[in-house]
């Protein structure tokens, strides 16, 4: 767990346990705008879990962003290093923050946060993400973040079309 500060609030990033599905189903509800673009548009718990098996499959840390008061606001989930094999390269797979709680900062202080707590912990020299390319606000969120497109468009088994999306890490 790891405190973030956005002028004189705070945010607290942690994994999120078992009994807190339900809070991470209420933050994908109130996302429902984001998920209206990919195949699934209505969130469930079955997709909350199945977020959360795929994540820890694939080495990842997926966890909620809280106000002070506890109140879970986002969904950060990242694989920290070694993402698909390449001890190099670290990758962002899901970044959402609840509607009322968007275009204020939190977006961006998490990835810093994120960014620093990979690169403090571990070698990488790069951070992966993907976005689905009828995402333009993400595209240009990300680029804004000083991520590149890589790759792409290319499409996914699961009928979405995305660009990976690159940064660099200066060591």
């Amino acid at each position: 767990m790891f405190t973030i500060y956005i002028g004189d609030r705070h945010l607290t990033i942690s994994p999120v346990g078992k009994d807190e599905v339900g809070a991470v189903l209420k933050v994908y509800q109130q996302c429902e705008d984001f998920l209206a673009l990919g195949p699934v548009p209505t969130a469930s718990l079955d997709m909350v879990v199945e977020d959360i098996e795929r994540s820890r499959g694939a080495g990842g840390l997926f966890s909620g962003i809280h106000t002070a008061d506890g109140e879970m606001i986002g969904i950060v989930d990242y694989v920290p290093g070694n993402y698909n094999g390449d001890h190099q390269a670290a990758f962002i797979s899901l970044l959402i923050i609840a509607e009322s709680h968007r275009n204020n900062g939190v977006g961006r202080a998490v990835v810093e946060a994120i960014e620093q707590e990979i690169t403090e912990e571990t070698p990488v020299s790069m951070i992966r993400t993907g976005v689905q390319v009828n995402n333009t606000r993400a595209v240009r969120f990300w680029r804004t973040q000083g991520y590149r497109i890589v790759r792409g468009p290319e499409g996914l088994p699961d009928g979405t079309t995305v660009y990976e999306l690159q940064k660099n890490i200066c060591r």
